[in-house]
């Protein structure tokens, strides 16, 4: 089995068969900055990284590079790969054991907020105006449903922030995903969403692709229930 800490013959290979990508110094780059190339390119080519579901956590990458490079080595694991260290830029990743049902609900509910917002983007990302936006988040900022949000909410926000640079890129633009609450608005413990951004997206299309489950769960005071705040 193969020692995270010693290079191994030929170096820590990868291929990412989707864009065709491999780590330019696999024998000159460590095990952890070879997950650390393998996220930042994930992260480059998120139209990719999102419709496949590649994951962006430094540990599950850990594990698919260990795979890759016992497969093409032809070395049996004999034991599962143990899970590459969290560091303190991957704070998604302490608490997932042991916690049960509740744990899978979130990532569920997280990843579908997720797609609502992505959905979005990928149609172009047309806001709603800024006065509207505004009106939205002085809602969620007096909400008692507007919290920091746990672990697991926090790979899919990435990956949220990934999808808003490349549109602004397009856009040539910062403007308009900015408002004046701040780090006040922080994320949704009901749909798991973003707020920060979740604001500028259009109502209709947030009920169209928000689940029934969710909808009936978000409180009577919320803008997405609330005709005068569309």
């Amino acid at each position: 089995m193969l020692n995270t800490h010693e290079t191994p013959p030929g170096g820590w290979l990868f291929r990412e068969p989707w864009t065709g990508w491999t780590p330019p110094t696999p024998i000159a780059s460590t095990f952890a900055q070879t997950v650390e190339l393998i996220r930042k390119h994930r992260a480059s080519n998120m139209g990719i990284t999102a419709r496949l579901r590649l994951s962006l956590d430094p540990g599950a990458i850990g594990r698919e590079l260990l795979t890759y490079n016992h497969k093409r080595l032809g070395i049996s694991e004999v034991a599962p790969a143990a899970p590459f260290p969290a560091t303190p830029s991957a704070p998604w990743v302490p608490g997932a054991a042991g916690q049960g049902s509740g744990v899978i609900a979130g990532l569920k509910r997280a990843a579908a907020g997720t797609a609502v917002v992505l959905d979005w983007l990928g149609a172009g990302g047309n806001p709603v105006a800024q006065e509207l936006a505004e009106k939205r988040a002085a809602i969620c900022v007096d909400c008692k449903k507007n919290v920091p949000g746990d672990w697991y909410t926090v790979a899919p926000a990435e990956i949220i922030r990934q999808g808003v640079k490349a549109w602004q890129a397009l856009k040539g633009s910062s403007f308009p995903f900015e408002n004046s609450q701040g780090e006040k608005l922080k994320s949704c413990d009901v749909c798991k969403c973003l707020m920060p951004l979740k604001i500028f997206v259009p109502l209709e299309h947030i009920t169209a692709k928000t689940k029934p489950d969710v909808m009936a769960e978000l409180p009577e005071w919320c803008w997405i229930k609330k005709e005068n705040v569309k």
